[in-house]
């Protein structure tokens, strides 16, 4: 019997590395945002307590905006993490394919790439109103670098989300099936190429018996 040609025999590729490669875009973003969290929440509670001193500065309630785009960046990129795990695990455990569920977190992870730099550019603007106002004896200098600090992660956070949002676009239809994200049309497909070509080595090792 000729076993060569089942020796040489093949199964078709899974698309391991675009699985891999996913997970590792959405752990890196994750990372980031977890950052910006604490840092956002973090900065968010000083200006909170040194509001007094940022309201001087202006004669309406514009002193509101740095501490809202702290809260709701921080909250925003927090309940985003919180639903596409959930999402994910969700899928792994029904092995379906991508739904509603995956395309509603991947046009929410296009929308927090431009909140994320709306909140970036709002605390941008209050930066020198921070510095010249707030820098005594309560706030210190560190507080002021953590707050620009606030502003350089919102920025990197707004990339990140929207390199993961082309990451998902790219590589949605080769995701393993193994965390759920796999197109089942195209298991079944491979699954009856792979029936084929045993059938083929089949009757070849028959024939040259």
């Amino acid at each position: 019997m000729n076993t060569q040609g089942l020796a040489t025999f093949k199964p078709p590729p899974t698309g391991e590395w675009r699985r891999l490669l996913l997970w590792i875009f959405w752990t890196f973003n994750m990372l980031i945002n977890l950052c910006y969290v604490c840092i956002s929440f973090a900065t968010s509670s000083r200006l909170v307590q040194n509001y007094a001193g940022l309201a001087s500065a202006f004669d309406n309630t514009a002193w509101r905006a740095p501490i809202a785009a702290c809260v709701l960046g921080g909250i925003m990129v927090l309940m985003f993490n919180a639903m596409s795990c959930a999402v994910l695990i969700r899928k792994s455990i029904n092995k379906s394919g991508p739904g509603f569920g995956y395309g509603f977190i991947m046009g929410w992870c296009f929308v927090m790439a431009f909140f994320t730099f709306l909140c970036g550019l709002v605390l941008d603007s209050f930066g020198d109103v921070i510095k010249s106002q707030l820098e005594d004896e309560k706030w210190k200098s560190y507080w002021t670098s953590a707050y620009y600090g606030t502003i350089a992660l919102a920025f990197i956070c707004s990339a990140f989300y929207l390199i993961f949002f082309l990451t998902m676009v790219i590589f949605q239809g080769g995701i393993s099936k193994t965390i759920g994200l796999y197109d089942v049309n195209t298991d079944t497909k491979r699954r009856m190429e792979g029936g084929v070509q045993m059938n083929t080595l089949a009757m070849q090792a028959g024939t040259s018996i």
